[in-house]
């Protein structure tokens, strides 16, 4: 019996879909057995996968890491483990970038098996029984808050981990993906931005500062009052009947003024250990879980979010989600792709840090981007 150990994140959806598709892939491969532990999301985008490779065999992983494992030698190259033709499979089927963000330097280091990006959730019972209309940009977002009635409030995702994405987010939509350039954050672009935020801060619910993603949709599951949120890692779970006592529906988040940009891409990437002493049989299951069947059907029964077009696209799918994949394709084929050079992960956990303590404190924009990027310039 030739024994695997993965490691997920915790939640249904980061854990459920994996133990799922393992059980499958076991039924015709009986002498591999492939279990799974669970890290926090938080443990998920900020520890180094230096930590895990001696631990795992198989690791779910963001992309913005792709750099760091190519400059240590810490995962396998897929190129040398699965065929040019089941690679090539994998791109034609994945949605927008899906595929591409796990390659670096001509290496092939993941297999996309989860897609997201920030979108909007909302409660449409609510915004339905109010006669409200959804905001499509960023303007229409600032005059929705006047128009929302007492007891009812607008949250972000703005715990230090998310709002570096939404800070990164809005400054994509505004200015273009550009505004990165040689290891420095456009300063004009930033301090914009930044003001964007605090004025947002200044009329979404007074836990927006706390919440993660999670806790807002739980919350909108589960309560009355949170009734909108307009970035927000989408999750599948929460569109599904009987997750929450309350149905979530997603959509597009609002735009900017860059028409062919949405928000930054998430998702989840699996990826082998270089240290792995199964390598052709672990790159055999990363494959077999990003195959296009697999993500339609088992993947995305058991709770996943899968990044196969094919699964987007399933009249299926959409049914169970009601409709999360229709109504947010546009922004996964249309999302902002971070920067994968070494040492972009420890400026982003720091940035992240910046920019959450100089929101909470009030601090001026330009001493936090002037902050931020003497930070950057350090890693």
């Amino acid at each position: 019996m030739i024994e695997l150990k993965g490691i997920a994140w915790d939640h249904p959806r980061g854990y459920e879909p994996l133990i799922a598709t393992s059980k499958a892939f076991q039924e015709n491969n009986p002498n591999i057995n492939i279990t799974w532990k669970v890290r926090s999301l938080k443990e998920f985008g900020d520890t180094p996968i230096e930590y895990l490779i001696e631990n795992f065999d198989i690791i779910t992983i963001d992309h913005p890491y792709m750099g760091q494992a190519h400059k240590n030698g810490l995962l396998l190259q897929l190129e040398n483990y699965i065929t040019p033709e089941a690679l090539d499979a994998l791109k034609q089927q994945a949605l927008g970038k899906c595929f591409d963000i796990y390659n670096y330097e001509e290496h092939f280091y993941a297999t996309p098996i989860d897609a997201a990006a920030l979108v909007a959730s909302y409660r449409k019972d609510i915004i339905d029984s109010l006669e409200l209309d959804l905001p499509i940009n960023q303007e229409e977002l600032k005059a929705f808050y006047k128009k929302l009635p007492s007891g009812f409030s607008v949250a972000w995702a703005l715990c230090p981990t998310d709002i570096w994405c939404t800070f990164l987010t809005l400054c994509a939509q505004n200015f273009g993906s550009g505004f990165i350039d040689n290891n420095e954050i456009n300063s004009k672009v930033g301090i914009s931005t930044l003001d964007e935020i605090k004025l947002h801060v200044e009329h979404s619910h007074p836990q927006s500062l706390n919440w993660n993603p999670i806790q807002i949709l739980d919350n909108m599951g589960n309560e009355e009052s949170v009734i909108y949120s307009p970035y927000l890692f989408g999750y599948t779970n929460y569109s599904r009947k009987g997750y929450t006592k309350n149905l979530v529906h997603f959509t597009n988040s609002p735009r900017g003024l860059q028409k062919d940009i949405s928000t930054i891409m998430g998702g989840v990437g699996l990826a082998v250990s270089a240290l792995t002493k199964h390598p052709e049989i672990a790159s055999k299951y990363v494959n077999y879980a990003a195959s296009a069947e697999v993500q339609e059907g088992v993947f995305t029964k058991n709770d996943g979010q899968p990044a196969s077009k094919t699964a987007w696209e399933s009249k299926t799918n959409n049914v169970l989600c009601n409709d999360f994949f229709n109504d947010t394709k546009w922004t996964i084929e249309n999302a902002y792709i971070r920067p994968q050079h070494p040492g972009w992960n420890g400026f982003q956990e720091q940035g992240a840090d910046i920019i959450h303590e100089g929101i909470l404190k009030d601090t001026s924009s330009e001493a936090i981007i002037k902050r931020l990027n003497d930070c950057y310039k350090s890693v």
